[in-house]
């Protein structure tokens, strides 16, 4: 059973990524936020870079879709979302994904150099409609090392603590903004 600290994280979640508003996750939401997220770097629709993270984007999607649209309707309702999350954090510690923070890499790590700056960090988080203030927030609780860059590590525990954390002091539930 999830505890109420996780569903708040889940609704987060679940918010951030129903990019239309409309209460269902779709692939249209994925394709608004890679919009978004391209648009914050300057990738057009139809270029290489634009490509690749929409690719990302549309795996996550697929894999949410297979595991939680049980009525094949092509979208998810929060309900649907939070049933299917609780019944894979039984299941395993980290959200359905090849490998999630590899995903997180391949969209955000603009630069390609292993690490996600404040700035890439940034334009992800607006993508989801994260304030600036929040975001800066965010980040410096997550760069645990204090070194000014977000490494893969620290991501990984960030987005590990975020599912399965019931600890309201864990840095990794900013990993999306805060709660």
């Amino acid at each position: 059973m999830l505890t109420a600290l996780q569903r708040r994280k889940l609704q987060l979640r679940f918010a951030l990524l129903d990019t239309d508003g409309n209460g269902y996750l779709s692939q249209r939401d994925y394709d608004l936020v890679t919009l978004r997220l391209c648009a914050a770097f300057g990738h057009l629709p139809g270029t290489p870079e634009y490509e690749r993270v929409h690719h990302a984007y549309l795996k996550v999607w697929e894999q949410l879709r297979g595991l939680m649209d049980a009525d094949g309707e092509g979208r998810i309702s929060l309900t649907q979302f939070m049933d299917g999350c609780e019944r894979l954090m039984r299941e395993q510690p980290l959200p359905p994904a090849h490998d999630p923070v590899d995903l997180i890499f391949e969209m955000v790590d603009a630069d390609g150099n292993g690490v996600i700056d404040l700035s890439e960090f940034t334009k992800w988080m607006h993508s989801y409609g994260v304030g600036a203030q929040d975001t800066v927030e965010a980040f410096d609780l997550l760069d645990s090392d204090d070194d000014g860059v977000l490494s893969r590590p620290e991501v990984a525990a960030a987005a590990q603590a975020f599912y399965a954390s019931t600890d309201p002091a864990d840095v990794g539930n900013w990993l999306f903004g805060p709660l």
